[in-house]
């Protein structure tokens, strides 16, 4: 089975002071165990470095670009393909934008599930679930690390 990964699951990888990094790495080892696929997209990437790079003052980690890079190369790309967008993308993100009213923030969300729905990914490992449950008619199954860790 494929999993996309929420951002914020990539955050708590590489930063092992994070209350959530433990879980997170066993939720991860879990799915690698069970020979699941992992992915992320460049919009992950971008969210990534952005939050890596922020100042803990804005929410963020402080990290360097190089370090950012590092823990990148060392940790997320020898565990996640990255799925890349088609053309096909821009007209399920804007029908996603329209059926369920998405606003602010939100759209970051409703551009993953687009490309969950363009690459035919069900599966989306995130610590925000409510943020995705809304698109379950999408086909979307969400999980927690929490959800992974208790079994089937």
């Amino acid at each position: 089975m494929a999993f996309l990964l929420d951002t914020g699951i990539l955050l708590r990888l590489i930063n092992v002071n994070d209350p959530l990094h433990a879980d997170v790495e066993q939720a991860i080892d879990t799915l690698i165990g069970r020979q699941d696929e992992l992915l992320i997209t460049t919009q992950n990437i971008a969210e990534f470095w952005n939050v890596a790079t922020r100042p803990v003052a804005n929410n963020g980690l402080a990290l360097s670009p190089a370090v950012v890079a590092k823990s990148y190369e060392d940790t997320i790309e020898p565990l996640c393909g990255v799925l890349v967008e088609t053309d096909t993308l821009p007209d399920r993100f804007r029908n996603l934008l329209l059926r369920y009213d998405v606003v602010g923030k939100q759209v970051h969300d409703a551009r993953l599930v687009a490309m969950m729905i363009t690459w035919q990914v069900n599966s989306l490992l995130t610590l925000n679930e409510r943020n995705f449950l809304r698109y379950q008619p999408e086909g979307i199954t969400v999980v927690t690390p929490s959800s992974i860790l208790a079994g089937p």
